[in-house]
Order: structure tokens, then sequence, then C-alpha cells
């Protein structure tokens, strides 16, 4: 696993709760103007890729709808974070990524582009195999369900500045009791190709 990662600390709670999930969009507004972009797509895609793809990899899983941070500590924000040393975050993508995760959106697994087999998991598979409980033997059932799987994968929407050239993205994974990774990124468009510029929160469990 090469790239950043976040902290679970023991406080790893994952909400059954079925809220709203954009397959809608907000009113007054159609998906194909709002739904997730393929530039989004071709980011997580490049990601994923760099931090979930192993030599040994045969499956990956992802939750079907974005997250907006839901598994900080407390009411942490990073997109909220002071300027550190080097580091300056755009006001409008700070912006973006709030408007944009102020719902929770349904992905498309066709606009994903992966060199291994991908599989959806909804909030219902989550909660019919683990029941809110998250112990050894709920992984036993995920893992003979997603056999060659490495957990599942977490994604939020992409937050743009105004000139494109910043973004800010949260992505984490869940595989086992005390295994699991945090990342909060901060991207930077070079030459028309987005990098890391800063891992704001990173932490990699297990």
């Amino acid at each position: 696993m090469s790239l950043a990662v976040f902290p679970f600390a023991g406080l790893f709670l994952l909400s059954m709760a079925i809220g709203s999930v954009a397959g809608s969009a907000p009113p007054g507004k159609s998906v194909s103007d709002d739904g997730v972009s393929s530039e989004e797509y071709e980011i997580y895609s490049t990601l994923i890729q760099q931090k979930y793809v192993e030599p040994k990899t045969s499956l990956l899983v992802i939750e079907d709808r974005t997250f907006r941070y839901d598994f900080a500590i407390q009411d942490d924000e990073p997109w909220r974070d002071k300027p550190k040393k080097g580091v300056v975050i755009d006001p409008t993508a700070a912006e973006d990524y709030e408007s944009k995760n102020g719902t929770k959106w349904l992905l498309n697994k066709a606009s994903f582009k992966l060199p291994v087999k991908l599989e959806f998991i909804t909030d219902l598979d989550l909660k019919a195999i683990f029941r809110g409980h998250w112990g050894e033997l709920e992984w036993i059932s995920y893992y003979r369900r997603y056999a060659g799987s490495r957990g599942f994968i977490m994604l939020s929407r992409i937050g743009f500045n105004t000139a494109r050239t910043q973004a800010l993205l949260y992505m984490g994974s869940r595989c086992g009791p005390g295994c699991g990774d945090l990342n909060f990124l901060l991207l930077e468009r070079v030459n028309g190709i987005w990098t890391i510029k800063k891992e704001l929160r990173r932490k990699e469990f297990g």
C-alpha cells in the first residue's frame, strides 16, 4: 500500500442510517448537471489504483455512495484548516467540497477505470453482514462474500477550486478489526495532471 492514510482511533463506527442519497439530484437541478463528473472518476481511479491495487489484488469493493468525511474524530474538518507552511487551501475548493458533500451521491460502477474486478457494496449490504458489530466473525462473513478483496473503500465527492487547479478528496477503507485507513488529500493540477500536493490527514491501522 503506497500513499497516505488516516486515524480510526478506536472510534470507527460506520453509520448504518440510510440517509438521503442523490441518484436524484437536489430540487431544481438535474442529475446530469450535478452528478459525479468524469473528472472525479478519473481522479478516483488513479488514486485507488495507486493505493489499493497490489500484485495479488483480484477484487476491489467500493461503497456505492459518497461520504463527507464520516470517520473524523470529533468535529475535525480538514478542509477548514488554517494555512500551514507551504500549504494554502483555496477557499473556493473548501466551499465546493462542503457544498457537494452536503448530500450523499450514488456512484456509477461503470465510470471507474480500474485494472481489476470491481464490486459495489451498499449500506444495506453492510448492515446485513455486520449488524452493527465489527468483530472477527462478522469480517469472516464479509470475506466469504467478497473473497479476494481487502475490505471496502469509501470516497467523498471531490471539491474543486474555481480555477480547477486545486481539489480536496476524502478516501478511506475498512478491512477488519482495527484495520483500515483514512486519507484527506489536497490535490494539485500541474500541466493537466492531478497529483497529491499534501496529505492533510492520514492514518493507517492494522
